[in-house]
């Protein structure tokens, strides 16, 4: 299952007071978050996700989920789509904003080629 650990010190709680919805175009592929969900005691989130690629739409969830020191950044089980590029690659992109906006680092990851640096 493509995931991204952040290291560092980043909570739900951080994920939901930065996010911000957001589409992103990279030649034949759109990326798009619509909406943060927070579990009510914090103890993991989802962010809904919309990818286009060349012929195929696909519909998901990610999940962050909090472990000791940061955040494990994957998909959503229950939802399963496909393991495309575009799909490793929208991960790619939430973890990076969730960097960003944190000051956290990538730790383990199994999709570091789409990982932005």
């Amino acid at each position: 299952m493509p995931h991204v650990v952040l290291e560092g010190r980043v909570t739900i709680d951080d994920a939901a007071r930065r996010f911000e919805p957001f589409v992103i175009r990279e030649r034949d592929l759109v990326i798009k978050a619509e909406r943060f969900y927070r579990e009510r005691d914090g103890r993991a989130a989802l962010v809904e996700m919309v990818v286009v690629g060349p012929g195929h739409t696909q519909k998901f969830f990610i999940q962050l989920s909090p472990r000791r020191g940061g955040l494990t950044v994957r998909l959503e089980p229950l939802t399963d789509p496909e393991k495309t590029p575009g799909v490793r690659r929208a991960i790619a992109r939430v973890a990076h904003r969730l960097a960003a906006a944190t000051g956290a680092r990538y730790g383990s990851s199994n999709i570091q080629d789409d990982l932005i640096r």
